[in-house]
């Protein structure tokens, strides 16, 4: 596979140890489908997660360097359908689903790409690939098409590797550790009556008729 890389500069080292080199996401070109099928272009490089709008949730908080390394390869089948070979890897940042809390999962995702023109080219698509709508002038973007890629490889539920404390077993124990406060007993008006009734010389006290 040809590596594309010389039309679009460097910025850096990718921090993922893979040795592609790290570009800015802005770089990436938007393409003629039909063109860079019939040329069979092909891109290898790593962008900043942060540099993709629909990615930024899901960047690292402790890692905000976090990179996306992709391999791109644009083909055509011998029905002369037009293809792209995409595969990613990345680490994003979700929540688990057992305490709720921000977990780092690696994602990989790799996806077969056929591109087509309409709705109705898209359903004839099978299964073994992903349909991608093109542009009204039959472009595509490669920042579109990572975003796309990543989002599809997000698992729907992930959860810790260690055995974390599901949030509502933390919710209860919450509830039982805190003190209970202590009300101040309101006076009973009756026991203050009694009082008074049994106390020697006071108004109503003893039994009707004593006094005289």
């Amino acid at each position: 596979m040809s590596v594309d890389n010389g039309s679009h500069p460097a910025v850096g080292q990718s921090g993922s140890g893979t040795g592609r080199q790290l570009q800015s996401a802005a770089s990436l070109p938007r393409l003629m489908v039909r063109m860079a099928c019939d040329s069979e272009r092909a891109f290898s490089a790593s962008v900043l997660l942060a540099e993709l709008p629909r990615l930024v949730p899901f960047v690292p908080h402790e890692a905000p360097g976090t990179s996306l390394d992709f391999d791109l390869r644009f083909f055509r089948d011998e029905g002369r359908a037009m293809l792209a070979q995409l595969d990613v890897q990345t680490t994003v940042q979700i929540d688990c689903a057992r305490c709720l809390q921000p977990m780092s999962q690696p994602l990989t995702g790799s996806s077969l790409l056929q591109f087509v023109y309409n709705d109705d080219q898209a359903e004839q698509v099978g299964d073994t690939r992903e349909p991608v709508l093109v542009d009204a002038e039959g472009g595509v973007s490669i920042s579109d098409l990572l975003e796309e890629e990543v989002l599809m490889a997000v698992p729907v539920v992930a959860m810790h590797e260690h055995q974390c404390q599901p949030i509502w077993r933390e919710e209860a124990e919450d509830e039982v550790a805190e003190p209970e406060v202590e009300r101040p007993k309101r006076p009973n008006p009756f026991a203050v009556l009694a009082e008074q009734w049994n106390v020697p010389g006071a108004k109503g006290s003893g039994k009707k008729g004593e006094d005289q």
